[in-house]
């Protein structure tokens, strides 16, 4: 089967948002990712290494990198602002839709960011880069949102670091490299053309190659995905079509593939089992960089 017959998703973007959608519901991702950055792994990663390193009356100035509908950008920001009272935050992403999203969001929640000013920057990181912005940041966030840079990830992260302040800190969260999503999308991204899928694994050995310092927190997360598996539910279509990356995708594939697809979602490779439900296996890593004090450039 040539991968180019499977209509890409994100190449719709209205329907990459509803997949999207249903994803983060049955992933609970906002709520995992907020319980992490209320907790002590946050605190000790992120906010003590900058108390340790930033004049007490200095704003901080945080950059969101691909931070989409802004809720995890929102927790972190409302955890930074009791060690730090005046925050710039500057936000970098492409979507014109989500950054709408974001800054909605943003004011619902005006009580709660007082002392935050936003900068929003509808731009790829590549766009941004190339717009020759001098401003560097004391902490920067990439949660998410690199998963299709593998040609320009060295190149990425070289820049990212670059505006990082000595002393500050960048935090990148990504599945892991042996998460059972990402052995289903090992075995499935054949089925699209120029597919790239880059993991916490792949982060790692670039910043390990470009003799970057950084600290590895590894969580555990778990998705309920028993609806993939029932052709009728609207809801399990639409998770379907986000983990495979596909518009429609038990429309657009072949029975033969919808059949392979499926057995291999599956397989115990992937899953696991807890009574009735199925589990996809969707463990993450928290990968922080500390840039050191004294470094040129």
């Amino acid at each position: 089967m040539a991968s180019q017959s499977l209509p890409c998703l994100y190449k719709n973007p209205d329907h990459y948002l509803k997949a999207f959608h249903i994803f983060c519901s049955a992933s609970g991702k906002f709520n995992v990712y907020q319980a992490w950055v209320d907790g002590e792994r946050f605190s000790e990663a992120v906010v003590d290494k900058l108390q340790a390193t930033l004049d007490g009356q200095e704003g901080l100035r945080v950059l969101g990198v691909g931070s989409g509908s802004g809720e995890i950008d929102c927790a972190i920001l409302k955890r930074l602002l009791r060690q730090f009272p005046r925050i710039d935050n500057r936000v970098v992403d492409p979507s014109d839709e989500l950054l709408g999203r974001y800054k909605a969001l943003a004011e619902s929640k005006a009580h709660q960011l007082h002392g935050v000013t936003c900068d929003w920057r509808q731009q790829t990181i590549e766009q941004y880069e190339k717009a020759g912005d001098l401003t560097k940041f004391h902490f920067i966030s990439a949660i998410d949102s690199i998963y299709h840079a593998e040609d320009a990830l060295d190149s990425w992260l070289t820049y990212l670091y670059s505006r990082l302040e000595n002393g500050g800190v960048m935090l990148v969260i990504m599945r892991t490299d042996d998460s059972g999503f990402t052995r289903f999308l090992n075995g499935f991204q054949r089925f699209h053309a120029n597919y790239h899928d880059v993991t916490s694994g792949d982060v790692r050995s670039c910043l390990d190659r470009l003799g970057i310092t950084y600290t590895q927190y590894r969580q555990p997360r778990r998705m309920n995905i028993t609806t993939c598996f029932d052709r009728a539910s609207e809801e399990g279509n639409l998770l379907l079509d986000f983990l495979t990356f596909t518009v429609c995708f038990r429309e657009a594939a072949p029975e033969g593939l919808q059949t392979w697809v499926m057995e291999h979602l599956a397989s115990s490779d992937c899953l696991e089992r807890k009574g009735d439900e199925i589990l996809l296996n969707l463990d993450w890593d928290a990968v922080v960089v500390n840039k050191p004090l004294g470094m040129v450039g």
